[in-house]
Parts: structure tokens; C-alpha cells; sequence
């Protein structure tokens, strides 16, 4: 230890007394310093009227007065400059404004120094002509209202490199002008905006007309006012904000003057939805309602908001007095700041509202490299009635209350590019009405409320949309990972190349009228809690479903609904696997026609690894060929689309244990390939006849029965109503079909006579494995007794030949072939043809793994004891999964092959089955671990399941080679004591020695002597044959070393 000399303390004594003068005299010193510091002020208080330059030399400059910066005169900062505005101050740039720091010398514009942080200023405002230009580099701005507003559409605004910190509604802002002018924003930085960041919405941004109305309008009357607002585009909210700038009182508004709340959709004064439950708060302060809902609600783009309300005192003296209106959802708006009732007072005329009448537009908006971080709003905020080239890259946004970008427009083209988002809404939100182009590439979004929205909804007309969503990676947000929900867009969809894992919904869920011409290819869409990709509308036409690889979702995996036609869908090349639902389904409530599903692994999926149904029968091209369909609850399961070619597939295995399968309608789990007519009709061709159908069914009662829709000339819809089809009106019938654009596929001809008819096609494939192999359960589609002059549709026969089945005897069939060993096939209505059949398979054969258990045959109680499945093997791919169990429970499914249990106090029966990475599962194994004495060893018991060789049962009992008799035994030997007494003597000499260091002494012996007596002491040890003694000893001797030398050193 070093003691401080008689020197060392006055020093320190001196240093101590200059501390406490120091902070003595310097509070005393501020004041002066502040004194100092307003003498060399530079006051402003009047209108920049000739060129003028501000430097640091003559700052700091304090604005007093709102100021203005007159047409064609330009104002430059220089580098290192502060600028301080009173509160409430506004300068106003109607010329040029050139704010020029530098990195090393920043520009500050703050508010007064020493003023309280509530005394904001208000904005730097733009009203520039087009020969203006608002230049900001490298400058700090903090402290206001608003950074910079926006009034004029004409020059340009740039910003490069600076910081916008500490604002209370926005760091930039439109507000009063129709449309924007060039913006530019470059690596520049967002911080603790109490609104949103940048707030593009000109004048009342999207909404539609607002208005006010009171009754009666008469001045100082107790009055109902009735709010009226048009969403121009779908508005999401949860709260209604009034905001009465002018005399007349609101305080008495409460929850009991609500008089009605809700959605117009009609626009002609009658509420259609209701928002009256939802209420659950009004509140009313200084001129201020607000309407909290318990939920968030939706207003469409062609619907409107009413809200009546009782209890208002209509101001004093007539006029008309604006009311401003806003949405929020959460604490965020929803709505332009410029969004304004105006309420009329008295018997007067309302003047013509010209900023309700203009069409507002955001043009050439471009923010890049910048950051975003705690906003209380969104980060970005555009909403017009059209945008255009509106361009975010490269940009970090995070803690924002609000979603990162959100996009409101009637027709908008928006181009997002590797921007990084974490939000508390939507990480990048559009709203659309009308005509909508978006490109969202290379965007990275985690922890929001969803990574992709978008909306579109209004007018009942079709509205083109093009939508490319490509590189992103939307992972860990609570919703789902792409969002998108039209009502009347022609989607042309482009997903590709996409990372969309970790989500709570599904990875895309797309709810759209027509998508037309889409792609979604080489997305990585894993680990969802809903489905991969599910796309429902009313009609699918060009769709390509491609290179995806779809894994672990909570739902489906690739999920095609549509109310009336899915055409010319191709599924190719997917890997799908893993899912809680089917792996591939195109399900349609009319047509599904020319679809392609080819060169897919659909494997382990809790559904069926393909799923094409449709409840009306109908020619339909189908075709399925080359893909691994293995380990699924069902194979293929095709009702309705009896135009089908099932080709050189492999189906195998398709009995899942260990998921709970979806359930399908007349399929029972464990059936490779299951085809049956639709249940509720068909489409007839009636192009040969001349006759009509109502009169070729001479039954009366069976007429009566038939609902017949005629379509046109040489079609119809026959829909059964005999139990088992749904009932249909012919005019719902008609109308659902009529929306489906170009011809229809030819539809089935009813005969009035001849042999029955083969339109499946199940050949070439591999089919085994399963319970079932093949089920045919198609019924005549229409039928008569002998009194109708057409005899029934004839028999349908599914052509199933050249296929193996698992044996080369054959499928098994109750009939045709009681003496196949293959998987069954089973006809429960129509016929099949399965002559000739292969009799080895064409390819690869599957098989199932062997699962084997290692466990001790006994095991003490409260022993930990370990089970292993390392033995377990897989012959067509390795074993990915282990399933144990313990007395029946199964434990979490794992991919490692050892599990440790705590014996109990009786017996425990184990078992495993394990699943190759393909899924096929392998029959389960057991074993039984009795209970051991405590003293007695245990034994090693091993199970094998019987699908291979046998079980076997091998039990090995521990020996001990050596000759003493434990640990004090070998000590107790010739060896053990010469090693102790030189062990002994190393200890002894050591800690003497280590004694007389710490008192600053010699010890009598070396160290390194001290250290040679203790490594003989071990060699003896080891050399005797006691290694465990030895290794002890040596281990402990390096610890006491290690001790001795930081002592030594210290």
C-alpha cells in the first residue's frame, strides 16, 4: 500500500481550497456574465427590406417582432451564428432565406436565452415567390411551435444536414397553400416532436367538405350543433376533436348530449353504422369537445362523419366562426391541421369557402438520410387530394407514436426505398380513393403495429393499382406483415424477394376486388403466427405464385380465396412446409379455371398439401404434376373442377401425427388424393341443344327441386337444393357470374344417353403411405327417374392408371382387387380405373425413420436421468424433429436428440417418434424406466421401433477396475503417501515463505524449489496409478499459486 507523503496532503489541501472558492464566486459571477451577454445582443424588430447578412461577430440576434423577409431580398446567416426568436415570433421568408452553417460551426435558432422551455416561438414561415429559395445547413432548430411552415407553393425549400428538436406540433409543415413546393431534406434529424415530424398536408390536406350547422342558429340560443365531414380517403380513428376558436360556450357538452355518432354512408343525413356504443368519454374545456370511442372505426373514402351534439351556447353576435375538426387515433391526428367547419350564427349568408374548393397536391417532396426518433405523431405525414413523386430513402424512424410514413391521397405515386422503421402503428401506412402506385423496396420494419398497410376504398368503379413491394423485411410486428384491403382496385400486385417473419398476423393478407398480372416470387415468409400469403377477393386472374419458401406459420401457407373466378393461376417451385393449415388452397365459390400447381415440396402441414375446391362443377383445367406432396394431414383434395390432370407426383405419407388437422368436409386425414364433384351445383353446357333444360326433366317433382339460372344463350346454372347443396337464388346466381370478365370454361355436357365419361386424371404418380390412397366420391350431377326424357348424367370414372401404391401387388380395393397390399383406394360414389398399375416406384422411394430411445432401465428417484434419441436414423433425409414422451404427455417438440427428466417415485413410460426433415413421421417407441434402490446401479435399456430389425433390450452393469477401495484408500498406498508428504512439504515451505513476503522479508527457500517439490508430490501421484488424487492436487496447487502471486504484487 503507498502512503501519501506530507507534500501530497498540502497539495491536495490546495486543491480543495481553490474548489470551494471556486464555487463561491462563480454563481456570483453570472449575473455579471448575463449582463455582459445582453449588452452584446442584437435586437430585431423590423422587416428585412435590402440583402443582409447575419454573423456571429454581431449575435447573438434576438427577434422581438414577427419579421418579414421582403420579395426578392435574401437574408444569409453565417456559419457559427445564434439566432433567438421571442415567443409567439414568426419570421416570415417572402424572399430568400439562406441559413448557411457548417459542421464545425453550426447555426442556431432557438428560443430567447433563458427563456422558460413553454415559451416557444412560432415558426419560421415560407411565403416565397418563384424566385425564392429557403436554404438550411447544418443549424440546429429547437424550441418552437413549428420549424418551418409551408405557405406557397412557388421557389423551393432545402434542408441538409440539420437537427429539428423540441417542437410542439411539427418539425416541418403545409398547411395554408393548395399545393407544395420542391422540397429537399437531407441527412438531417427529427427529435422529440410533439405532433408529427413532417407534416405535408396543404390546406384541409385529403378530407372532403366540412362543415358546422346549429339549430337553432339563432345568437345566445342553447343550440344542437351537427358535425358534418366528408373523408375524402378512409380515415381510421378512435376520438372526434372540436376545437371553438370564438366566443359562444361548449362547457355543458357532455356523454348526455350526445344526440347520435356514426357513419353516413350514403351521404343523405341517415346514420347506416352507429358509433353510439363506442362512447365512453366526452369531454369539454376552453372551447374544446372531445369524443373518445372505445375502439378505432373506419369512415370509407365515399362515406361521412355525422356528430350531434346538444348543450352549446351560440356565441353573442352573428357571423360565422371556423370550428376546426380533427380524428385521432390514439394521441396521433389523423387529419390535416387545415380540416375547419365553419358554423354560421344569425340570419347571414356563408361566403364561399375557397380552400375547401381547391384541389390540394404534394409534388417533388424528397427526404433522405434522415432520422426520426421519439414523435409523437408520424413520422412522415402526406395527405392531399393527389401526390405525386414523393420520394422517402434511406431514412431511420423509430419511437414514433404513430406509423413511420403515412400517405393519405385520392390518387397518389409514392417510391419508399431502404428506409429503417420501428413505430407504434403502422410502419409504412397508405391511404388511397382512387388510382394508386406505390413502390416500397428494400424497407426494413420491426415492432410496429404492421409493416406494410394499405387501403383503398370509395368509389364502386374499377381504379387501377399498381403495387411493387420488393427487398423488404417486415419481422416481430404484432399485426400483419404486409396489409393490404381495396375495394375496388385492379391490383396489379408485384411481391418478390421479401423477408416476412415473426409477425402475429399473416406474413401478406391481401383483401381486393380484382388482382390482375401479380407476382409473388422468392419471398421468404416464415414464423408468422396466421397464414404466409392469403390472398381474398372476388376475382383472380394471372396470378404466379413462385419461389417462395413458406415455413412455421400459424395458418395456411399459400391461400387463394375468390366469390366468383380464379383464372390462370400458376403455383411453381414453392417450398411449403411446416404450417398449422393447408399448404397450397384455391378455393373459388364459382370457377377455378387453368390453374397450374407444378414442382412444389408441400410437406408437414397440418392441412392438405393441395386443396382446390369450388361448390359448383365445372371444367375447370387443372393440372398438378412433379411435386413432393408428403407428410400432410390430407394429399390433394380437388371438389368441383372435374377438368383434372394429377401427373407424376409423389404422394406420400400424408398422415401427420402431430399436428391437429384442419378439418375438410367428407375427407377423412391420411388420404393421399380425394376427388368429388361440387356440392351445391354445376355449370351445364346446353350449347347442342335445342331444347331447354327445364323441359329434357319430364319429372315434375324434380323440376320443382332445381333452381335454374339462365346466363345467356348456351349456359346455365343448375343448383341442387336436395339436402345437400346450399340454396341459391337463380338472380344472386346470375349476377355473381355476370362479374367475371371473358368467356367462361366450357361447361359439362349432359347427355341423353351413352357410356360414362372420364375427367380426372390421377396417373404416373407415387401414391403410398397413407390410409387411404385414393377416394372417389363424385356423384351424377343431375338426377332423374325413367320418366324424364334425358336419362341421368352418366357415371364419372376417374382414370388412375400406371400409378404405385406402395406394393407391387397393387392398391387394395374391395372389389377390383381384394389382394393388393398398396394403399387403399375407395370408391363411395363414381368408379375408377386404376389397371395397370406400377408395381415399384418410378423414383426415390420414401420411407419412414426409425426412431430409437436410449434410457436407463432403472433410475433412483428424484435422479436426473437422460433420454436419447441419438440413435434414431432416416433413410431419404435426416431426422429434424424429436417427439418424447413421459407417462403419455408429450414434451415440446425439439431438434436436439437428448432430453433429461427427474425420476419419480414410480415408474416412468418414455416413448419417442421422430420426423425426417421432409415431416414423415416415424411410429413411436416406449420404454420403461423402473425404480431403483439407492444404493443399486443402474442399467441401460434401448428401444427400437418396429419398423426396423426389432426391438432390443441390452442392459451393461458398471465395473471398477480399480483396486482400492476410494479416494482414501489410494492416499492410504506406498504411493499415495510419498506423494502426500511431498505435497505436505511444498505447503508448509510455501506459505512460510508467502508469510515473510508480506512483511517485506526473504524466505529461506525459493519459489521455484517450493514449486518442483509440488510437481513431484503429483508426478508421484499419477505415476502411482492415483490420477484423480493427482489431478486434484494439481488443480488446487494452481489456485493457491495464483493467490500467492496477486499478494506478492499487490
Amino acid at each position: 500500500m503507498t502512503f501519501s507523503t506530507p507534500s501530497h496532503l498540502t497539495r491536495t489541501r490546495q486543491a480543495l481550497v481553490v474548489l470551494v472558492v471556486a464555487a463561491l464566486f462563480v454563481p456570483l459571477a453570472g449575473p455579471v456574465a448575463a449582463v455582459e451577454n445582453e449588452t452584446s445582443t442584437t435586437f430585431v424588430e423590423s422587416d428585412i427590406a435590402s440583402d443582409t447578412t447575419w454573423t456571429p461577430e454581431d449575435g447573438p440576434y434576438r427577434i422581438i417582432q414577427s419579421v418579414h423577409i421582403d420579395p426578392g431580398t435574401t437574408l444569409t446567416i453565417r456559419p457559427g451564428t445564434d439566432v433567438q426568436l421571442a415567443e409567439g415570433i414568426t419570421l416570415s421568408v417572402d424572399g430568400s432565406l439562406v441559413v448557411d452553417g457548417t459542421a464545425a460551426r453550426p447555426v442556431t435558432v432557438s428560443r430567447s436565452a433563458g427563456a422558460a422551455t413553454d415559451r416557444r416561438w412560432a415558426s419560421i414561415r415560407y411565403n416565397g415567390t418563384s424566385e425564392s429559395r429557403l436554404v438550411v445547413r447544418n443549424t440546429t432548430l429547437q424550441g418552437g411551435t413549428s420549424g418551418v411552415t409551408v405557405s406557397r407553393a412557388d421557389g423551393s425549400i432545402t434542408i441538409t444536414d440539420s437537427t429539428f428538436r423540441d417542437f410542439s406540433k411539427a418539425g416541418l409543415s403545409v398547411d395554408d397553400a393548395a399545393e407544395t413546393p420542391r422540397i429537399t431534406i437531407e441527412r438531417s434529424a427529427f427529435r422529440r416532436i410533439d405532433g408529427h415530424a413532417i407534416r405535408a398536408t396543404p390546406l384541409s390536406g385529403a378530407t372532403g367538405e366540412t362543415s358546422i350547422t346549429a339549430s337553432p342558429a339563432e345568437r345566445e340560443e342553447r343550440s344542437v350543433h351537427t358535425l358534418s365531414l366528408d373523408a375524402g380517403v378512409g380515415v381510421t380513428f378512435d376520438a372526434v376533436e372540436l376545437r371553438y376558436a370564438d366566443a359562444g360556450s361548449v362547457d355543458d357538452v357532455d356523454a348526455e348530449s350526445i344526440e347520435r355518432i356514426g357513419l353516413d354512408s350514403n351521404r343523405n343525413g341517415t346514420i347506416e353504422r352507429s358509433f353510439d356504443s363506442f362512447v365512453t368519454d366526452v369531454s369539454a374545456r376552453d372551447g374544446r369537445v372531445r369524443i373518445s370511442l372505445s375502439r378505432p372505426v373506419s369512415i370509407p373514402s365515399d362515406g361521412r362523419l355525422l356528430v350531434e351534439y346538444e348543450d352549446v351556447v351560440n356565441p353573442e353576435t352573428r357571423g360565422f366562426y371556423p370550428v376546426a375538426v380533427d380524428l385521432r387515433k390514439g394521441t396521433v391526428s389523423q387529419l390535416s391541421d387545415g380540416v375547419r367547419g365553419s358554423l354560421t350564427v344569425g340570419n347571414v349568408t356563408s361566403p364561399v369557402d375557397e380552400r375547401a374548393a381547391s384541389t390540394t397536391r404534394v409534388r417533388q417532396l424528397t427526404v433522405r438520410e434522415s432520422s426520426f426518433r421519439d414523435i409523437n405523431g408520424n413520422g412522415v405525414f402526406v395527405a392531399a387530394d393527389g401526390i405525386g413523386r414523393l420520394w422517402l430513402l434511406n431514412n431511420e424512424i423509430s419511437a414514433t407514436a404513430g406509423s413511420g410514413i403515412a400517405v393519405r391521397a385520392a390518387r397518389s405515386d409514392t417510391t419508399l426505398l431502404h428506409n429503417e422503421i420501428t413505430a407504434g402503428d403502422a410502419g409504412i401506412q397508405l391511404d388511397a380513393r382512387d388510382e394508386t402506385t406505390a413502390t416500397v423496396v428494400g424497407n426494413e420494419v420491426r415492432g410496429a403495429q404492421t409493416g406494410i398497410r394499405i387501403r383503398q376504398s370509395g368509389t364502386q368503379l374499377p381504379q387501377p393499382g399498381a403495387v411493387t413491394i420488393r427487398d423488404n423485411t417486415l419481422a416481430d410486428n404484432v399485426g400483419h406483415g404486409v396489409d393490404l384491403t381495396a375495394r375496388s382496385l385492379e391490383l396489379n400486385l408485384q411481391l418478390t424477394d421479401n423477408a416476412i417473419r415473426g409477425n402475429g398476423g399473416d406474413a401478406v393478407h391481401v383483401d381486393n376486388w380484382l388482382t390482375r398480372g401479380s407476382d409473388v416470387r422468392g419471398n421468404r415468409l416464415v414464423e408468422n403466427g396466421g397464414d404466409g400469403f392469403a390472398l381474398d377477393g372476388t376475382v383472380v386472374s394471372g396470378l404466379t405464385l413462385a419461389d417462395n419458401a413458406v415455413r412455421d406459420n400459424g395458418g395456411a401457407g399459400l391461400e387463394l380465396r375468390t366469390g366468383a373466378a380464379a383464372r390462370g393461376v400458376a403455383v411453381r417451385n414453392n417450398t411449403v412446409r411446416d404450417n398449422g393449415g393447408h399448404a397450397v388452397s384455391v378455393r373459388s365459390d364459382l370457377i377455378i379455371h387453368r390453374t397450374n400447381v407444378s414442382e412444389n415440396r408441400l410437406a408437414n402441414n397440418a392441412g392438405a398439401g393441395l386443396l382446390v375446391a369450388s361448390p359448383i362443377t365445372h371444367r375447370g383445367e387443372l393440372s398438378v404434376a412433379n411435386n413432393t406432396i408428403a407428410a400432410n394431414s390430407y394429399g390433394v383434395v380437388v371438389r368441383g373442377v372435374v377438368e383434372t390432370d394429377v401427373r407424376d407426383n409423389d404422394i406420400v405419407f400424408n398422415t401427420n401425427a402431430f399436428a391437429d388437422p384442419v378439418p375438410v368436409s367428407g375427407v377423412t386425414p391420411g388420404t393421399g388424393v380425394y376427388v368429388a364433384e361440387g356440392a351445391s351445383g354445376a355449370i351445364i353446357n346446353q350449347a347442342e341443344s335445342t331444347v331447354p333444360l327445364e323441359e329434357l326433366v319430364a319429372n315434375p317433382e324434380l323440376t320443382q327441386r332445381l333452381t335454374v339460372a339462365r346466363l345467356w344463350d348456351d349456359t346455365v346454372v343448375v343448383l341442387r337444393t336436395d339436402g345437400e347443396s346450399e340454396t341459391r337464388s337463380a338472380e344472386a346466381s346470375a349476377l355473381t357470374i355476370r362479374r367475371v370478365s371473358g368467356a367462361l370454361p366450357t361447361g359439362i355436357g349432359v347427355q341423353t344417353a351413352g357410356e360414362g365419361t372420364r375427367t380426372h386424371h390421377v396417373v404416373n404418380n407415387s401414391i403410398y403411405g397413407q390410409d387411404r390412397g385414393l377416394t372417389v366420391d363424385i356423384e351424377r350431377l343431375v338426377s332423374a327417374n325413367a320418366t324424364a326424357r334425358i336419362v341421368v348424367d352418366p357415371i364419372r370414372t376417374v382414370d388412375a392408371e400406371s400409378n404405385y401404391w406402395g406394393a407391387a401387388s397393387g392398391p387394395y380395393h374391395s372389389s377390383i382387387l381384394p389382394s393388393g397390399e398398396g394403399n387403399p383406394v375407395v370408391t363411395e360414389r363414381g368408379w375408377v380405373d386404376f389397371t395397370p398399375f406400377r408395381t415399384a416406384a418410378p423414383d426415390e422411394l420414401y420411407t419412414r425413420p426409425t426412431a430409437r430411445i436410449d434410457a436407463p432401465a432403472t433410475a433412483t428417484a428424484a435422479d436426473e436421468l437422460r433420454l436419447s434419441g441419438a440413435g434414431s436414423t432416416s433413410d431419404t433425409s435426416p431426422v429434424g424433429r424429436y417427439h418424447f414422451f413421459v407417462n403419455g404427455t408429450e414434451r415440446a417438440v425439439q431438434s436436439t436428440p437428448e432430453l433429461s427428466v427427474t425420476m419419480s417415485e414410480q415408474p416412468l413410460d418414455v416413448g419417442l417418434a421422430v420426423e425426417s426433415r421432409l415431416g414423415i413421421d416415424s411410429d413411436t417407441v416406449r420404454a420403461t424406466v423402473g425404480v431403483a434402490p439407492p444404493e443399486a446401479t443402474p442399467s441401460v435399456t434401448t428401444a427400437t421401433s418396429p419398423n426396423t430389425a426389432g426391438a432390443t433390450t441390452t442392459s451393461h452393469s458398471p465395473t471398477n477396475d480399480s483396486t482400492d477401495d476410494g479416494f482414501l484408500g489410494g492416499l492410504a498406498s506406498v504411493w499415495g503417501l510419498l506423494g502426500s508428504g511431498l505435497y505436505v512439504g511444498a505447503l508448509g515451505l510455501g506459505g512460510y515463505g508467502m508469510a515473510l513476503t508480506l512483511r517485506n522479508r526473504n524466505p529461506p527457500v525459493s519459489g521455484l524449489w517450493i514449486q518442483l517439490l509440488a510437481g513431484a508430490a503429483v508426478l508421484v501421484w499419477l505415476v502411482g496409478g492415483l490420477v484423480g488424487v493427482g489431478l486434484a492436487g494439481g488443480v488446487a496447487w494452481a489456485g493457491l499459486t495464483g493467490v500467492a502471486y496477486v499478494l506478492a504484487t499487490r
